[in-house]
């Protein structure tokens, strides 16, 4: 049986905020499966993503490689972000 990956697993690994893994996954740039109301990865859907996004870096657009470095400067602050905080910060 495949392992399933939590969005806070997915952004653990990579190093990024939860908030964007969600993001990805509710503009299904990351393959993942809704159960219930929670999001779980597949495994090999996330190497299957990186695999294409290495290949192809020009796939993020310029507000997800501002998420992606506002979430890498929130974990080295060792700040907590939640989906309000994304949300509003998105409208500014």
């Amino acid at each position: 049986m495949e392992k399933l990956l939590t969005p806070n697993d997915v952004a653990e690994i990579l190093s990024l905020s939860p908030v964007t893994i969600k993001k990805w996954l509710w503009q299904g740039k990351l393959k993942g499966i809704k159960v219930g109301s929670v999001w779980r990865i597949r495994e090999s859907d996330l190497k299957a993503f990186l695999k294409t996004n290495n290949d192809d870096e020009e796939k993020l657009s310029r507000d997800d490689l501002e998420a992606v470095k506002r979430g890498l400067e929130d974990i080295k602050a060792d700040k907590k972000v939640t989906l309000e905080d994304y949300e509003q910060d998105k409208r500014l």
